[in-house]
């Protein structure tokens, strides 16, 4: 009998830690993401022949971050200056 509560005392355990490590990989790749958007231009283009600017967003390196007009699929990134 104790070894079978040992057992399932272990797999709530395991269960635990897995589904928390799930958690923490999903935090790390937001801040991932954050971090390669910091000194970014992203603009925004009407459809795929890039030619109607519909909007912009800039990510500075100082967290300022300016938007304006909407966002598309259709995006360049450049380095920002700010």
């Amino acid at each position: 009998m104790k070894t079978t509560v040992l057992r399932r005392v272990r797999f709530v355990i395991f269960a635990a830690l897995f589904i928390l490590s799930f958690s923490a990989l999903s935090s790390t790749k937001l801040v991932v993401a954050q971090e390669t958007k910091s000194g970014n231009e992203f603009d925004y283009f009407s459809d795929d022949t890039f030619t109607v600017q519909v909007g912009f967003v800039i990510y500075c390196s100082n967290g300022s971050v300016f938007r304006s007009g909407q966002v598309t699929p259709y995006s360049t990134v450049t380095p920002a200056g700010c």
